[in-house]
């Protein structure tokens, strides 16, 4: 949960720019665009350990027995990087707070599916980690997310300054 919500924020605080015609007085800082563009997606990446720890103590002040509780926020923190980075690049792309949603949201079902279809999906993953029982296989699927946000992390950086060049330009 704390990744769908931290993605659907990155979404509204990038369009919301564009919508109320911030953008122009923000540029107007001695910040970039691409730097704008990732103090929003740290803010949002700050925000799911919080929500996600939060859950967790909540847990366990009921009773509830949980091993693992720092993997389980690294592993949380990790995926959801990656929802957050492909929120980025639809609201980049999209610019249109109603479109981006919709667009992330249909794509999210979709990736949501194929992650679930793997047996050592992250999700799986969280589940075993807390009960104990995963093995080897966990750093396994945590340098695989890693490597999916190097990947989306340069994707993003590198359309955020070509969308950054092209409000200087047009």
């Amino acid at each position: 949960m704390p990744a769908i919500i931290a993605s659907a924020l990155v979404i509204d605080l990038i369009t919301e720019e564009y919508q109320h015609e911030t953008l122009e007085t923000l540029i107007s800082t001695p910040v970039t665009f691409t730097e704008m563009v990732w103090g929003k997606v740290l803010a949002c990446e700050l925000m799911v350990p919080v929500q996600a720890g939060a859950w967790i103590l909540l847990l366990l002040i009921n009773g509830i027995a949980m091993q693992n509780a720092g993997l389980i926020l690294l592993q949380v923190s990790v995926t959801s990087f990656i929802l957050i980075l492909l929120g980025t690049l639809t609201a980049l792309h999209y610019r249109e707070r109603t479109a981006a949603q919709f667009i992330f949201s249909t794509a999210l079902v979709i990736v949501m599916l194929l992650a679930l279809a793997l047996p050592d999906n992250p999700m799986n993953l969280l589940t075993r980690l807390a009960v104990g029982t995963a093995g080897t296989d966990q750093w396994i699927v945590l340098g695989t997310t890693s490597i999916i946000i190097l990947v989306l992390g340069y994707a993003t950086h590198r359309y955020a300054e070509i969308v950054g060049r092209s409000r200087h330009t047009g």
